[in-house]
């Protein structure tokens, strides 16, 4: 393996474990390509050892990749011990530092393997279940650091920028559903509603679900029944601290609670 991506690797499965941070590699020290920063991920992931549960990704629609600066979507994996069912009270030392933001989730209703056929926007829900979800996001590298700034190969690597999913409850008949005018009321213990994206910065999850597991089978990722997918931010990113609350009304669907210990 290369050294470079050992390195890197290393560096950020340490972070991942302890609740720390790194600083962002120099250029130099930093993947170069999607394919580079694949393989930091993957390495990532069995460095860690733990059982993987599904996937997510960020950056799934064009008007938030020409925002932040991204060639295109970041995928991460989803971790069996960083997975929560709402109501749910997480560690705080484990999360300090990170973003809270809403989501649309699914879980798979049937093994596919790598070899599955293209999913378009409208096969792909053969095979799904809906769950509102809530992303708490982080970053293993030091604001700041670097001497440069971060790029989206550095995302990729560090698992896609992911920390923990809280899962709602599967949501009966949800084929119904609109989802572009579900109204969507996430607050801070109590506080100012959170900035719900709309317009471009919204996309028919549906779609990104077929898209990304489309772009999962080049790599050959399969998913178990059972296994996680989960979108992409609806709401904008808020950090939340130790001892705060956040909670999120998916209409009359669900609403989801998470408290930081």
């Amino acid at each position: 393996m290369d050294p470079k991506i050992e390195r890197l690797a290393t560096a950020l499965t340490a972070a991942w474990r302890d609740g720390t941070a790194i600083p962002l590699p120099a250029a130099a020290a930093a993947p170069a390509s999607r394919a580079e920063a694949y393989a930091v991920q993957d390495r990532m992931a069995e460095l860690l050892g733990e059982r993987v549960v599904g996937w997510k990704v960020g950056a799934a629609i064009e008007a938030v990749q020409r925002l932040e600066g991204h060639d295109g979507p970041i995928p991460g994996r989803l971790f069996a011990s960083r997975i929560y069912d709402s109501p749910a009270t997480v560690p705080g030392a484990r999360f300090a530092g990170y973003k809270v933001e809403c989501e649309f989730g699914f879980r798979f209703t049937r093994d596919l393997p790598a070899s599955r056929p293209k999913f378009t926007a409208m096969s792909v829900v053969e095979v799904l279940m809906f769950h509102p979800a809530i992303e708490l996001a982080g970053s293993r590298y030091v604001p700041g650091t670097g001497g440069r700034p971060s790029r989206t190969h550095d995302t990729i690597a560090d698992n896609g920028g992911g920390g923990a999913f809280v899962f709602g409850p599967a949501v009966a008949n949800w084929r119904a559903i609109d989802f572009n005018r579900l109204p969507i009321d996430p607050r801070i213990d109590g506080g100012t509603a959170i900035r719900v994206y709309q317009g471009e910065l919204r996309r028919d999850p549906i779609a990104i679900a077929a898209e990304t597991i489309n772009d999962l089978a080049v790599r050959g990722v399969a998913f178990k029944t059972g296994d996680y997918l989960s979108t992409g931010s609806l709401t904008m990113p808020k950090p939340i601290g130790r001892g705060q609350s956040f909670v999120a009304r998916f209409g009359e669907l669900a609403t989801l609670v998470v408290k930081l210990a």
